[in-house]
């Protein structure tokens, strides 16, 4: 069973950035089913990496766009992306050190995150993209 569904209610509006926050909803479905099944914790641990990795590259393509098109609020939604980096940076660092077993608590605080800040953040730039040429 998924821990997310993509759906359109997720969708900004912006086919690049709905594309990339799909792969997200994947990657923590991918991770979820992992720790149902199991799996080795370096197999578990890759799969966090990987997520980290992509999340990153998506907040770069992100703010390159919102950028790009002199978002009003890009210094608060910056500030938002960095907050869960770091946060991530901490979970991540104590699960490689074998301080903390990777936990539901983490994947719900993901899950949660993404799903929140595309509804309650992402969908505030969809207009001005909209506005701006980006589709």
């Amino acid at each position: 069973m998924a821990l997310l569904a993509w759906n359109t209610k997720f969708s900004v509006g912006v086919r690049s950035l709905d594309d990339q926050h799909s792969v997200l909803f994947e990657a923590l479905n991918e991770l979820h089913s992992a720790i149902m099944k199991g799996r080795a914790r370096a197999v578990i641990g890759q799969l966090l990496h990987d997520l980290v990795a992509y999340i990153r590259d998506h907040f770069r393509a992100e703010e390159a766009t919102l950028s790009l098109t002199k978002y009003p609020a890009l210094a608060q939604h910056l500030t938002k992306h960095h907050d869960l980096t770091e946060q991530i940076k901490g979970y991540v660092e104590r699960f490689d050190r074998g301080e903390i077993a990777l936990s539901f608590h983490l994947l719900n605080f993901l899950g949660g995150w993404l799903t929140n800040h595309i509804q309650m953040e992402d969908h505030q730039y969809t207009l001005w993209l909209n506005n701006h040429g980006v589709s």
